[in-house]
């Protein structure tokens, strides 16, 4: 039972799996990653079985753990040897857990944003024409599921895990691309960070989202409608946060994206206190979009 993603947790867990051959993280997020932990100290062969489609943790060779309480990335793990994306077991997560990994697919609207920027900054971004091109291909495609996705249907969101899937090779070929990850995953990850909790993810991810693509006078309209026509929440006081967590994640937003080496729309506003006060400044815009969705 995995309790936690502490380092030294990870390690122990390392330690008690050393004599197989092969490790089965059986879970979400959170057991993903120990398993792509374990496996990776211990040379095993790694199988992966979701118990939702609320992240696309299987997917990835990065590993998130905590350690001395800051977020660090553990990279370099193994590929899976299998998933098995199995949907009578998907099918017994809530339907809002599992309307959470659609995000995870509606982040590169923001992701790709960040990516071209860092690109036209001349940062080394693994940047690649058709990876973008199929990535807004992805994207396109999104608007046709979202009906099934709202009405929870087991084969839309064994649909989402197949949509992550496609993404996965990429990943490995371009780790620096930030075709599937940007901005909205920094928000969301320091929104765990302010809270000093873990929220459901996706649905911190999807606030992201919608924070982000106003940010970068990025349509926002576009991925909210998405948001909202899915039933995925987003909005503060449906997701366990506030407006008051989210003014003191803004704020703490430019220092924490420093950890990360990624280029975003936060590394255009500006040394850390100056971006602060930026978000701090955008925060009533930003509060009045997102009140302004009709769920």
């Amino acid at each position: 039972m995995v309790e936690g993603n502490d380092k030294a947790e990870l390690e122990r867990y390392a330690r008690e799996a050393a004599a197989f051959r092969t490790v089965v993280g059986i879970g979400s997020g959170l057991v993903m990653d120990a398993a792509k932990y374990v496996a990776r100290q211990n040379g095993q062969l790694l199988v992966q079985v979701p118990s939702s489609a609320s992240n696309n943790a299987c997917f990835t060779r990065t590993a998130w753990a905590m350690d001395r309480g800051r977020r660090i990335a553990e990279r370099g793990c193994p590929v899976p040897d299998a998933i098995v994306a199995d949907r009578a077991l998907i099918a017994t997560a809530p339907p809002s857990f599992n309307r959470a990994g659609l995000a995870e697919i509606l982040c590169s609207h923001t992701a790709l944003f960040d990516w071209r920027l860092g690109h036209d900054a001349g940062c080394d971004v693994d940047w690649d024409e058709a990876l973008f091109a199929f990535t807004v291909h992805e994207l396109e495609v999104v608007p046709g599921v979202i009906p099934a996705v709202a009405q929870g249907t087991p084969d839309a969101f064994v649909g989402i895990i197949k949509a992550c899937a496609r993404f996965a090779p990429w990943f490995s070929s371009h780790p620096r691309a930030r075709f599937n990850a940007g901005s909205e995953h920094l928000f969301a990850w320091a929104l765990d960070a302010t809270a000093g909790r873990r929220m459901i993810h996706g649905e911190a991810v999807a606030l992201g989202i919608l924070l982000m693509a106003l940010l970068q006078d990025n349509d926002p309209d576009n991925p909210a409608r998405c948001i909202v026509d899915a039933r995925l929440p987003f909005h503060p006081e449906h997701i366990g946060a506030s407006w008051e967590l989210v003014a003191d994640t803004l704020k703490a937003l430019p220092e924490y994206a420093r950890t990360m080496p990624w280029y975003t729309i936060i590394d255009t506003l500006g040394e850390p206190m100056l971006a602060a006060q930026k978000l701090s400044d955008f925060l009533p815009r930003a509060r009045h979009f997102v009140d302004g969705l009709k769920v």
